[in-house]
């Protein structure tokens, strides 16, 4: 090949095309997106269900197994899991990872039509089903309204008028309202009032709805044109409800509303769902960014349009910021580009303190440039600048510079032999191309698996093998092309031409340590097979975990109540917890969802459903360092506090969302099987010293009055078990009976009764009931049995079979891999009936998942190399020698992990697998080495030695790079450090054995003898 020579004939052409590269990738950088971490497709919708008035156990058979009937017949379903609640269904829906892109839009337009042909068979009173295939999306930015002195409404008015403004922002896709109450107008009546005048609900919905209507009214013909009709009769305001007369069916005379009821507005009560920002009521707004859109250019865009916005607000009403993500977009993508910078800084600086000033900036020089071609490869390609990239634009740095040093050393050696410098420089590419192509590749290829795997784990590191690839084939065309020409210009040997530049120092020793292992092979080969057993026996001492918890400047607080509890005493509790947190220094705001999660601000995390029993708090802090301590202390306070309660005080997660650590379902179809098995189960579970706390996903049961309707006294009475049920409704929890148009708003009208009645559990039997036609009304009590009893507030379902899960945390120290290998046996021992199982969840069953979804391709992978191998060396003996050297890299990785305590989870698996790359790089250019030296030379132990001697500083300076560049994402945090420790310590061990067993392993497997003269052998097979 005589690109070298080429390059360096053509060299301005060379240096146009590298300076127009740079130029680009400079402008590249400016216009790539930016992401705090890689995004991944939450293949998952949502389909909810109400069916007011039915228990959990008629909404789990009248809905909601109903509804999985036909969505299971989805063929590209992986999962179904579902809970019923009192008047509520939920079914999550969870598709196959293979799937994404226009095939998922397509597979949620057949879950639609799926649905609706299985509404029909739903019972008339249900209201839905809803689908919610947008359950994926995360609020970009999620912003806090609150006014002193303003009231719900005048809030909810002022937010409306932000959300049309905010939708007006480029790249803005939808713009959503959370903890608006609701506006109710309320009836309120005593019992007596309507006894006296012989009026009941019926009575006056039916009044309401006849006089508060918009129905058409048709037109007059005037001879070519029609003129339409309307008629009035819509309330225009409150009063008027007030005002509005009903006859009596007892005296016949006519009567206002406002005669038995007093008529006021206000909001739900109970409120279904309370928001708080540090302390004060208030509303959010949360902001999706379109598919693509710059996260924090949008971040940018949204505030300078608050800052217009609130030019004009009332004085008093103020946002605040619950979370942004372009803030921390912006953190954590600054915290890279340093570490970025400072691995770039360490390199050049390797390279110039140990090749010398004009080799180390022949060599170097090809660092920035790789990074910036990389830069206009991600522009093109539509890859963001996040943690994946830039952490894989770290990775690679030291590799970059591996080809340039091949390059640049050999045609240093070759002047110092007496070679023309455009003579040197045409043999060192032409000696080196290949070799360090099909070297590039397998570097390449080593990160493969990644994209190869189907799952949400692969996609958010996909970035890797793409940013990876790129800069190493960046690396090697700079390398045949730029390296000889510079090289050619500048490059001067040291010690003159014809000397000997192995003949000193570190060259000298090595040779004799050479020697010495060639002597001594079986010994040496079987040290190495000893180490490589340590080295396995370490990593099963390595902790594993599957992703850290993301290093953030804010944290939850998760609040169960038992089952059943009013919403406002949940409240309670949490305002006391809010307190608290409001008062540490560390702490710049709280926001409290009360009634529900916190909508999806952060991609790996899960909200959780609807449940006044329920409350979550959202801490930020002013500085990440704070994190652990603070936690700590939250735990702490909520500890022991509130003994009725669960509390949960827990980090946000990186990677696939996952909503424990351990988890262990079982599923079956009794009810009170399960909860046998269960109960046994979690006691196992809380035996081990490193479980924090445990609970079960059905939670409590719950106590509920049941009137049971003796249909024989009901039907003398002229009543039905409708209309039971209506006067309960309407004497407990109010009764809608109408809607109140009011500009672009429908507010329900409701009819109830004082607070002091509907809290009093005593007057339930005293309530009464209006029959259905004519006749006087009765108590309850004459037609209905009531009866206090027990039942399941929420039943789960997985895969169409009722399933309990024992959840549990953990102590810090403890990882749920160890914890669930600990208990695996005891659980197993379990005596199962038949038609029920057992099976783990949770983290360490995702991990395995993704580890096995990122092993599965290595098969394919490993196929490849063994081609190009192949291709390159057309001998199974070269390709058997550099393939059993992938190992040597797995005792300095298992010693790197265990000495500094990181755990080996899925990003230590990519480390040590990106790891075999590099050490088949170095064991490719060895033999390479080899083979050009037993053509030149007579003695093939010689050659084997001397090739050896040879690669020392390229392999050593190669080491050296890549592990000191490692060393900013080595301490940029729990991530990283796990795969870099894993790279460095094992490339640094590997290299060294490199230099000693691939020349041990060629003499064995070509039985070179130690003082026999043959010729060099040939290319065997």
């Amino acid at each position: 090949m005589r690109i070298g020579e080429t390059a360096i004939k053509r060299a301005r052409l060379v240096t146009f095309a590298v300076l127009l590269v740079a130029g680009v990738g400079i402008f590249a950088f400016t216009q790539l997106g930016r992401l705090e971490d890689p995004e991944f497709t939450i293949r998952s919708a949502l389909v909810l269900t109400q069916y007011p008035g039915a228990d959990a156990a008629r909404v789990e058979q009248e809905v909601t197994e109903p509804l999985e009937l036909h969505i299971q017949q989805l063929g590209e379903l992986e999962d179904l899991e579902s809970f019923s609640r009192d008047g509520f269904s939920l079914i999550y829906v969870h598709v196959d990872d293979r799937y994404g892109g226009q095939r998922l839009r397509q597979i949620w337009d057949e879950l639609h039509k799926r649905v609706y042909r299985a509404a029909a068979e739903l019972p008339s009173e249900v209201v839905g089903p809803l689908i919610e295939d947008d359950y994926g999306d995360v609020y970009g930015v999620l912003l806090a309204l609150t006014g002193d002195g303003f009231s719900y409404a005048d809030l909810e008015e002022i937010t409306e008028d932000v959300q049309q403004e905010l939708l007006r922002v480029p790249d803005v896709a939808k713009v959503d309202i959370f903890g608006s109450q609701g506006e109710r107008i309320y009836l309120e009546t005593t019992r007596a009032k309507i006894a006296e005048l012989g009026l009941h609900p019926q009575l006056v919905m039916l009044a309401l709805n006849r006089r508060n209507v918009v129905e058409p009214s048709g037109f007059v013909e005037l001879g070519p044109r029609k003129l339409p009709i309307y008629t009035s009769g819509l309330f225009r305001s409150i009063d008027e409800i007030a005002r509005m007369q009903i006859r009596s069916p007892l005296t016949g005379e006519l009567v206002r509303v406002e005669d038995f009821a007093e008529v006021g507005r206000g909001y739900a009560d109970p409120p279904e769902a309370m928001l708080r920002f540090n302390g004060e009521a208030t509303l959010a707004l949360g902001v999706v960014p379109t598919e693509g859109a710059n996260v924090v250019e949008l971040g940018r865009r949204v505030q300078d349009e608050i800052a217009r916005i609130e030019q004009r607000l009332p004085v008093g009403v103020e946002f605040g910021v619950i979370a942004l993500q372009s803030e921390e977009v912006e953190r954590a993508i600054g915290e890279f580009l340093t570490n970025l910078g400072s691995a770039v800084a360490i390199v050049l600086a390797v390279m110039m303190v140990s090749l010398g000033l004009r080799t180390g900036v022949i060599v170097g020089v090809g660092v920035p440039l790789s990074i910036l071609a990389t830069f206009a490869v991600m522009w093109v390609t539509g890859i963001e600048l996040h943690r994946v990239s830039l952490g894989a634009l770290v990775i690679v740095l030291g590799m970059l510079v591996d080809n340039a040093i091949v390059v640049s050393e050999l045609m240093l050696v070759k002047m110092q032999r007496g070679a023309e410098r455009i003579e040197a420089a045409r043999e060192a590419v032409s000696e080196t191309a290949l070799p360090l192509l099909a070297a590039t590749l397998i570097a390449m290829l080593a990160f493969s698996p990644v994209v190869m795997t189907q799952s949400a784990t692969g996609e958010f590191t996909s970035a890797l093998f793409w940013v990876v690839a790129a800069s190493l084939l960046a690396s090697w065309l700079l390398s045949i092309t730029l390296t000889p020409v510079m090289g050619y210009r500048y490059l001067r040997p040291a010690g003159g031409t014809d000397s000997d530049p192995y003949g000193h120092g570190i060259y000298r020793w090595f040779r004799s340590l050479t020697r010495t292992v060639l002597a001594y092979r079986r010994t040496t080969l079987f040290g190495v097979l000893g180490l490589l057993v340590v080295a396995f026996l370490g990593f099963l001492l390595v902790p594993q975990i599957f992703f850290p918890p993301a290093q953030r400047a804010q944290f939850l607080v998760d609040y169960w109540l038992p089952e059943g509890s009013r919403i406002e005493r949940t409240s309670e509790d949490m305002r006391e917890i809010e307190s608290f947190l409001g008062d540490l220094e560390e702490v710049t705001d709280v926001t409290a969802f009360i009634g529900e999660g916190a909508p999806r601000f952060y991609l790996p995390m899960i909200p959780e459903p609807p449940n006044p029993a329920f409350g979550q708090i959202l801490v930020n802090l002013e500085e990440v360092e704070d994190l652990d301590a603070t936690i700590e202390r939250t735990r702490e306070f909520v500890r022991g506090r509130f003994p009725d309660a669960e509390p949960r005080v827990r980090p946000m997660q990186l990677g696939e969302p996952v909503r424990y650590p351990l988890k262990l379902r079982i599923s079956g179809r009794d009810k009170e099987t399960l909860y046998e098995l269960q109960s046994e189960a979690q006691r196992l579970i809380e035996e081990h010293s490193g479980v924090a706390e445990t609970r079960h996903n059905w939670r409590q049961r719950t106590a509920r009055l049941e009137a049971e309707v003796d249909q024989d006294r009901a039907a003398l009475a002229n009543v039905t078990s409708a209309g039971v049920a209506e006067a309960l409704q309407a004497g407990f929890a109010g009764r809608p009976i109408g809607l109140y148009h009011e500009d672009d708003e429908r507010i329900p009208i409701v009819w109830r009764f004082p607070a002091e009645d509907r809290l009093d559990a005593a007057n339930v039997a005293n309530m009464i009931v209006w029959p259905d036609g004519a006749g006087r009304p009765v108590p309850i009590g004459q037609v209905a049995e009531l009866e206090l009893n027990w039942a399941e507030s929420v039943i789960w379902r997985f895969n169409r079979r009722r399933a309990i899960t024992v959840q549990a945390d953990l102590y810090p120290g403890y990882t749920s891999h160890g914890v669930q290998h600990d208990l695996d046996e005891a659980v197993r021992a379990l005596e199962l009936p038949a038609g029920y199982d057992l099976e783990w969840d949770g983290e360490a069953a995702q991990a395995a998942e993704a580890r096995a979804d990122v092993l599965g391709p290595v098969p394919v992978v490993l196929g490849l190399i063994a081609l190009i191998l192949m291709a390159q060396f057309n001998s199974y003996r070269r390709a058997a020698i550099i393939f059993l050297t992938v190992p040597l890299g797995l005792f300095g990785a298992s010693f790197g992990l265990l000495i500094f305590r990181q755990p080996f989870g899925f990003m230590a698996l990519l480390g040590v697998m990106s790891l075999a790359g590099m050490i088949i790089r170095n064991a490719i250019v060895m033999i390479e080495q080899i083979d050009l030296e037993s053509r030149r030379r007579e003695r093939v132990f010689e050659a084997v030695l001397e090739a050896s001697v040879s690669r020392v500083r390229p392999v050593l300076l190669a080491a050296m790079t890549t592990v000191l560049g490692m060393l900013p994402l080595a301490l940029s945090g729990p991530f990283w450090a796990p795969m870099a420790l894993a790279i460095m310590f094992g490339l640094a061990f590997a290299s060294v054995l490199t230099l000693l067993v691939v020349p041990v392993l060629y003499a064995a497997l070509f039985r070179v003898p130690q003082e026999a003269h043959p010729p060099g052998p040939k290319r065997a097979r």
